[in-house]
């Protein structure tokens, strides 16, 4: 099976902000929707790195998997079951260049939440995805997930899709949190979104 070295598409999943719509880099634009009216139900699970030797199967920060090699990874998965506690795995949402994330991660999240969608955001920069901002209602909670668990990775589930797992960098305050997803998904999250609002 093919594995694709290439990081690039990394940046495109999810973005941790500390405040507004920044975090890892500079993603927000000025092309900018409120959203109301628009409810996600996100889990936030602790994401584990995996390597199983045995079927070949790597489950890192540098490779990613064409989604025409996941039935076979899927088999191979339906065999393993790691050691070291209860754990699922799941693919992120598909990239526009037909790659997705094999993420391991504990089956029992640091946080569940139905959250109010905020706004959301054209990324030009980034193949026309668009960057989709929430906000936990719980914010000392997410302040103290986020703390405990700086330079090590967690899986933020949508609506049941695993969108990304990344690197915790910092404390993050505010309780907002986004996600980015490629413009010929957006739909499935957001049916109601104006796309030519955000082309403008």
């Amino acid at each position: 099976m093919a594995k694709i070295l290439n990081i690039k598409a990394w940046l495109v999943g999810i973005i941790m902000m500390m405040a507004g719509l920044s975090g890892c880099g500079n993603t927000s634009s000025e092309k900018t929707q409120k959203i109301s009216g628009e409810e996600w139900n996100v889990t936030v699970h602790r994401a584990w790195e995996f390597n199983d030797t045995v079927n070949g199967i790597g489950i890192t920060t540098d490779c990613k998997y064409r989604v025409a090699d996941t039935a076979q990874v899927n088999q191979a998965l339906a065999g393993i079951k790691p050691e070291t506690g209860h754990f699922s795995f799941g693919w992120t949402i598909e990239s526009s260049d037909g790659t997705v994330w094999l993420v391991a991660y504990e089956d029992e999240p640091l946080l569940s939440e139905r959250v109010k969608v905020t706004t959301a955001n054209s990324l030009p920069e980034y193949e026309g995805n668009v960057q989709v901002a929430f906000r936990f209602a719980d914010a000392d909670k997410w302040a103290a997930i986020t703390e405990e668990n700086i330079g090590k990775r967690l899986a933020v589930i949508v609506n049941g899709q695993v969108m990304n797992a990344p690197q915790v960098n910092m404390r993050i305050n505010s309780g907002n949190c986004s996600v980015s997803i490629p413009a010929d998904k957006i739909r499935e999250y957001l049916p109601n979104l104006d796309m030519e609002k955000l082309k403008q």
